[in-house]
């Protein structure tokens, strides 16, 4: 099965669920797709994909805004504000790979290979 095939297949077993739509086809993945990039729902990727992913955007995200509108001004160490990102970055992590994967299994959500 090609991936726009899956990709409808999962979008209507996730709209069959009491799963928001802002959660299971966020604007950034839409975003994603329309630019070419091959994006499954969340709730269809394994945990480490979850974990990094989210790990990564929010704690470089969340760490450049810090510095530039709290951290800098308040000379704050590079190193602690690093740091702490870092730490942001995972705990957020953690928590929304834990949240998608019990969001799949609590709705019963399919494999990804046996859409």
């Amino acid at each position: 099965m090609s991936f726009p095939d899956k990709l409808e297949a999962a979008q209507k077993e996730l709209s069959e669920t009491k799963i928001w739509k802002s959660n299971h086809n966020p604007p950034i993945s839409v975003l994603l797709r329309k630019l070419g990039f091959k994006i499954r729902p969340f709730h269809y990727c394994s945990f480490m994909f979850n974990f990094l992913t989210s790990s990564l955007w929010f704690g470089g995200a969340w760490g450049l805004i810090m510095w530039f509108t709290t951290w800098q001004p308040n000379d704050m160490p590079i190193q602690i504000a690093l740091l702490t990102s870092l730490f942001a970055g995972l705990l957020f992590g953690l928590f929304m790979a834990l949240y998608f994967k019990r969001s799949a299994k609590k709705n019963n959500l399919s494999d990804w290979q046996k859409l």
